[in-house]
């Protein structure tokens, strides 16, 4: 398939941590431009000019540097690239800090949470037996225009493909190792931690790990800025979701083969401790994992890629739904929608993506984790 018929560009990076960070840049230049702009407008009606935004992200260097070299180093590499200050790299990447975090000015009550309605179904429960992994991405529909693809392949043969807002680390992904992760947003009142990094670079260091065991440690010992949600399988035939809070993690495993997720803390324990304030802004969080689960659970034991883009097209309680078509703009808010639909064939390395599926019938391009 040519560029011109995939979903989202994709982009080859090989090298060190700033080869790759250029190779990304230089493929993404015009879509982290887009990047820029879709974050410029509202940071600045809320009181962050990009020059201070820019001031802001110089800021978290020195904690990015801390967290991981490597990972700063590509970001540098990045800017480099696209020809762009290296603040805005880094922007991009803390942009949830930047739209959240009410200690840099009054938050942006306007903005809409960042939603996702998620899905892992096992070996056991496939109709092949391969691990699928997939998710909705609700956001700002103009994200739809500057998302990428990204296919890595490090010195020592690993290869990562990860699905992003162009500039961005990693997002939702996959690794030749079968570790493959999506991310649901939560929020609570609570403060960032001690030192905290960006949630993307957390989720690549998930999808830099060889194993389950060291993909969960990863996200339990990384100080984190957010509330998250993160669903993470491991394509030998396990999985497990992270409710995660700056200060605690709480955690959940399948049920008869399958996992879902969407916007709202599931565990007891996270019930009984925690504010839920993300459930207030998406009610409708309630509903839609339950319909996506419910979906698959009629074809538990045959269940097939088909499947999920079924479960992700349910238009119930439109436009509040797992799939949803743009929110009408208004002088405060810019539309929002699922931006995109990702499936994985963790097993096979298989990522099918459609580009605002609210266009029905979605249309799905397929990435290969191996090229």
């Amino acid at each position: 398939m040519s560029q011109a018929d995939l979903a989202f560009p994709l982009i080859d990076a090989t090298g060190s941590p700033f080869e790759r960070g250029r190779d990304y840049g230089r493929g993404a230049a015009e879509r982290i431009a887009v990047s820029v702009a879709i974050y410029e407008e509202p940071l600045a009606r809320q009181g962050l000019p990009w020059s201070t935004v820019r001031a802001i992200a110089g800021r978290y260097l020195p904690r990015l540097e801390a967290f991981s070299g490597d990972l700063t180093e590509e970001i540098r590499g990045i800017a480099a690239g696209c020809e762009r200050p290296v603040e805005d790299i880094v922007a991009l990447n803390a942009r949830t800090e930047l739209l959240y975090d009410k200690s840099l000015r009054e938050g942006l009550d306007t903005l809409p949470p960042d939603g996702c309605t998620g899905a892992i179904a096992l070996p056991g429960t496939t109709a092949d037996g391969h691990m699928l992994h997939g998710q909705n991405w609700d956001w700002l529909d103009a994200c739809k225009d500057s998302a990428v693809v990204v296919r890595m392949t490090y010195p020592d043969g690993m290869r990562l493909l990860t699905f992003v807002e162009a500039g961005i680390l990693a997002r939702a992904g996959m690794n030749s190792h079968g570790i493959a992760v999506t991310g649901n947003f939560l929020n609570t009142p609570s403060r960032p931690a001690e030192g905290a990094v960006p949630i993307p670079l957390v989720r690549r260091r998930v999808l830099e790990s060889a194993t389950l065991f060291g993909a969960v440690g990863e996200v339990l010992n990384s100080p984190r800025s957010f509330c998250n949600n993160m669903m993470i399988s491991d394509a030998a035939g396990e999985a497990v979701d992270l409710e995660t809070t700056p200060e605690e993690a709480f955690w959940e495993l399948p049920e008869q083969g399958m996992l879902v997720h969407s916007n709202h803390f599931r565990t007891q324990a996270a019930r009984a401790r925690v504010k839920d304030t993300g459930l207030m802004a998406s009610p409708d969080s309630i509903y839609r994992d339950r319909r996506v689960e419910a979906h698959l659970r009629q074809r538990a034991g045959q269940v097939t890629q088909g499947d999920l883009q079924a479960a992700f097209a349910d238009t119930y309680g439109a436009p509040r739904g797992v799939c949803r078509s743009p929110t009408p703009e208004t002088n405060e808010r810019a539309p929002t929608s699922t931006v995109a639909s990702l499936i994985m064939d963790t097993t096979a390395g298989h990522m099918w993506l459609a580009r605002a599926p609210y266009d029905q019938p979605a249309r799905y391009s397929r990435y290969d984790l191996h090229g």
